[in-house]
């Protein structure tokens, strides 16, 4: 970290100081980084986004240390028959993502030239999770990507 800063520091609005420039405008220049500073932020959002616990961050003289609690949102639940010492899982309900697909969906009705960052920003979930929706849909046939990746559009094949 840079000299003087601290946890609360990284945790607040603050100026990004990457520690090798080079590197860092590297991964901006290829997508990998889109706002400086934001790194903390996001990770924070996504936990709180899937139903985690907000991690807790430190620092000390071997770097900074970000403890993820081992806890399981609402959306997957650990339940126990008392009859039984067998315990199952529950995952999210397909709710869930059926809600985010069809918002995905509705989003290429507005504009098939809308491209996958812009669906992240648009509905404030996690570039995986639109990732993995985009792959669904097109698996299932339901949408299909034509041309290349930047400039292509989406095209609706078999929305019911």
């Amino acid at each position: 970290m840079p000299e003087g800063w601290t946890v609360e520091t990284l945790l607040s609005s603050h100026r990004s100081m990457p520690y090798n420039p080079d590197i860092a405008n590297t991964f901006f220049r290829a997508g990998e980084i889109e706002a400086w500073g934001r790194g903390i932020e996001r990770i924070i959002t996504a936990c709180k986004n899937d139903g985690f616990s907000t991690p807790e961050f430190r620092y000390d003289a071997s770097g900074i240390w970000t403890t993820f609690k081992f806890e399981y949102p609402e959306r997957a639940t650990i339940q126990s028959d008392p009859k039984s010492t067998q315990k199952t899982t529950q995952k999210r309900p397909e709710t869930d993502q059926q809600k985010q697909e069809d918002a995905i969906l509705e989003l290429i009705k507005d504009n098939p030239y809308i491209q996958r960052k812009e669906m992240v920003n648009r509905l404030g979930i996690h570039e995986s999770s639109v990732k993995r929706r985009l792959a669904s849909l097109q698996e299932r046939g339901i949408i299909k990507h034509i041309g290349p990746n930047k400039g292509g559009y989406w095209k609706l094949i078999n929305v019911d």
